[in-house]
């Protein structure tokens, strides 16, 4: 692979300037449904991104078959794309900051581990589920790993390479109780394969599963309620796209010229730290080249500014944050910054509240721009300031802004999810639940 000779040749064609955004992804997927195996998928797939401007216009193309003949005749048909383009928006390939964080990366060789021993833990995650009490059956058993490297090479001397290697499994269990049927699983990310243990991870997911059994809905009304870290978690994640400078430009977010306004409680600090020790995965640049640093978006209730990418910080006449990625703008490990409050303490003064475990809908029930939300919601009541019994069947109403305004306390539980959002407990203050009256 001569990438010094591509970027000639397409500087060659009249390309001001080329960058070259290369990704080679090896993974290992393995599937066990009642005992037996129905997946082994191994792939290997190498791509190449390439972003060029002619004439002060950017054009992009993605190919995976990686020969000179087919770069050049690529090379060739943006050539014609660019002359196509009409509109006028920054076109930048980007030269590199002047430093970029050190990530301290420990690639453990997933490959290396025999296919007999990620059998085996398949094997063994699914039958320790089983034997618990009110498991009607396994639905199925996943293990994957991955290995992913990513490399960033332009005209203007930018040489970029970041990678990391992690493996996932998990098992859907199902759990009857009295014809109430319900489905628990919890998923375990390690990054060295000696992290998994198979009895612990049935454990956990055997005791969200049989905690929900038994729910009954509630009395429609306005509820104390109670997110569970990973439940607030989830809704961040939805309204991230909000305080991205595209969302702005576009005129999808309800913040727009209020940078520097106060949008929510003091208690409220949002934070986007692409080096946060606690997150799965540290990140030292973003897929522009653009160094990762943290960054406060909402610091104790007021809106700090916006996550760009070079086009939207061209277009704002601001330095970009670091948060190009996939061709869109988006955080690393953004976070609710967490308090002292203890999840007992973020209960103890609720007489009568929720406790919400399980949110679906996320996209279809979330209105963005508005913040209003309708989502069905699962959980468990909280009565005199302790966890009583599930809650099934509700509907959690409310507006994101309003609830950022509003929320009571925040706990100290901070956790990270799988897609990098993080939050700790936190009591939202009264939202409506819809019931069964």
């Amino acid at each position: 692979m001569n990438k010094q000779a591509w970027l000639e040749l397409g500087l060659a064609k009249g390309f001001t300037d080329l960058e070259f955004f290369i990704t080679h992804a090896k993974s290992t997927k393995l599937s066990l449904y009642q005992g037996k195996l129905d997946q082994n998928v191994q792939s290997d797939v190498q791509s190449l991104s390439i972003r060029a401007i002619y004439q002060g216009k950017l054009v992009s193309a993605r190919l995976e078959n990686l020969s000179t003949e087919t770069i050049e005749h690529t090379l060739d048909v943006m050539l014609e794309n660019a002359k196509a383009i009409t509109a006028s928006e920054p076109a930048i390939i980007f030269e590199g900051s002047e430093s970029y964080p050190e990530v301290k990366v420990e690639n453990f060789p997933f490959v290396e581990v025999p296919i007999e021993e990620k059998i085996q833990l398949v094997h063994d995650l699914e039958a320790s589920i089983l034997k618990a009490d009110h498991v009607k059956q396994v639905q199925s058993t996943m293990y994957q790993e991955n290995e992913n490297t990513t490399e960033i090479l332009n005209s203007k001397g930018l040489n970029l390479k970041r990678s990391n290697t992690f493996a996932y499994a998990y098992a859907v269990g199902v759990f009857e109780k009295d014809d109430d049927i319900k489905t628990a699983y919890d998923i375990k990310l390690v990054k060295s394969f000696d992290q998994f243990d198979a009895n612990v991870m049935a454990s956990e997911t055997v005791r969200k599963g049989q905690a929900k059994l038994g729910g009954k809905s509630l009395k429609s009304g306005a509820y104390p309620v109670v997110f569970s870290n990973e439940m607030f978690a989830d809704i961040l994640g939805v309204f991230t796209s909000i305080f991205t400078g595209e969302a702005a430009y576009r005129n999808l977010t309800a913040l727009k010229d209020k940078v520097g306004q106060s949008i929510a409680s003091s208690k409220i600090t949002l934070i986007d730290n692409p080096l946060h020790e606690d997150a799965y995965f540290q990140t030292p640049f973003d897929d522009e080249g653009v160094a990762c640093q943290p960054f406060k978006v909402v610091d104790q209730g007021v809106f700090k500014g916006w996550m760009h990418n070079l086009k939207t910080a061209a277009i704002f006449k601001e330095a970009p944050t670091g948060h190009g990625f996939g061709g869109a703008i988006r955080p690393t490990n953004f976070y609710l910054e967490p308090k002292d409050t203890s999840f007992e303490g973020l209960i103890s003064a609720i007489d009568q509240g929720v406790y919400i475990t399980d949110l679906v809908g996320l996209h279809a029930g979330v209105k963005t721009v508005s913040g209003d939300f309708s989502l069905q919601a699962g959980g468990f009541k909280i009565e005199q300031g302790k966890i009583t019994t599930p809650v099934k069947m509700i509907v959690v109403s409310g507006n994101f802004f309003k609830m950022l305004n509003q929320i009571e306390a925040i706990g100290n539980d901070l956790k990270f999810g799988l897609s990098g959002t993080g939050s700790p407990s936190v009591h939202a203050g009264k939202l409506m639940i819809g019931g069964d009256e």
